[in-house]
């Protein structure tokens, strides 16, 4: 059964990871629902974000290419970033930091205090606004050349939000990238470009942590389950919204968004 619930919760990693529809909810909820204990957390986690950061190097591969290539130009020419791809890679460093260090500092707190249904309800239902409400307000003339280091950050800063379950990672950086006038199509692509630092270092956090657990055969197969499935999915994933959000406005995802916050409503006042 382990094999099987790895396989449905790597498809939902996948799916919920890159769609703006909170993976954490869909998880919490699922684990609610399907009432099982027998996979190893760590060994889970590590699993998702492996599998999250391999579709996100092999989707972006290009791009990845262009700014290492970019941020070594920059260096060699005494630090002056002269165009995008030489400037965007310190950008996303520099907003991948409010993340990174809310993280670090302060996981355990967060798990503690908002890791539950309740909480959910509240998120689901107010970024799902936030959807609605940004997409019409924004102008969206920009694109990523547009960009500067404080628009970057501001992104960034809204990305640590995400570490409180229902937010939405994908969700809230799209939102602060409509703030900035970016298309949702470029705020999407910003949003997957920024979180690939912190899912970095989210695995190997997750990985080392690994070592302090038992680790036999059969968590070695979980793994590589999950690994899969969720990579493949999340290519998919990310494929789909980029090309959805050229001709679609973000209310469908809000719309779930809110029945999603009316499921796990039902699901707390059954218990």
């Amino acid at each position: 059964m382990n094999y099987l619930y790895s396989l449905l919760l790597g498809v939902l990693q996948g799916l919920t990871e890159f769609l703006p529809i909170s993976s954490s909810a869909h998880l919490i909820l699922a684990r609610l629902l399907l009432k099982f204990e027998s996979i190893d957390g760590i060994t889970f986690d590590v699993a998702m974000h492996v599998g999250t950061l391999l579709a996100l190097l092999t989707y972006f591969h290009k791009d990845i290419g262009l700014f290492t290539r970019g941020a070594a130009r920059s260096l060699s020419s005494t630090g002056r970033a002269r165009d995008i791809n030489e400037r965007l890679p310190w950008y996303i460093l520099v907003a991948s930091v409010p993340a990174a260090c809310i993280g670090y500092f302060f996981e355990a707190q967060i798990d503690e205090y908002f890791r539950n249904p309740s909480v959910i309800v509240v998120t689901l239902t107010t970024v799902g606004a936030l959807f609605i409400v940004f997409d019409r307000a924004s102008k969206q003339t920009d694109d990523i050349h547009s960009l500067t280091i404080w628009k970057c950050f501001i992104i960034g800063v809204a990305q640590s939000v995400a570490l409180i379950p229902g937010v939405s990672r994908a969700g809230i950086t799209i939102v602060a990238g409509l703030a900035q006038n970016l298309k949702r199509e470029a705020a999407a692509r910003f949003s997957f470009l920024l979180s690939i630092p912190v899912m970095f270092g989210a695995g190997i956090k997750k990985a080392l942590d690994l070592r302090h657990t038992g680790f036999t055969g059969d968590d070695a197969g979980v793994l590589l389950v999950g690994i899969v499935t969720s990579a493949t999915v999340g290519w998919l994933a990310i494929k789909f919204l980029l090309s959805y959000l050229q001709r679609h406005r973000m209310d469908a995802f809000a719309y779930y968004r809110f029945l999603l916050a009316a499921v796990v409503l039902l699901v707390i006042l059954s218990r």
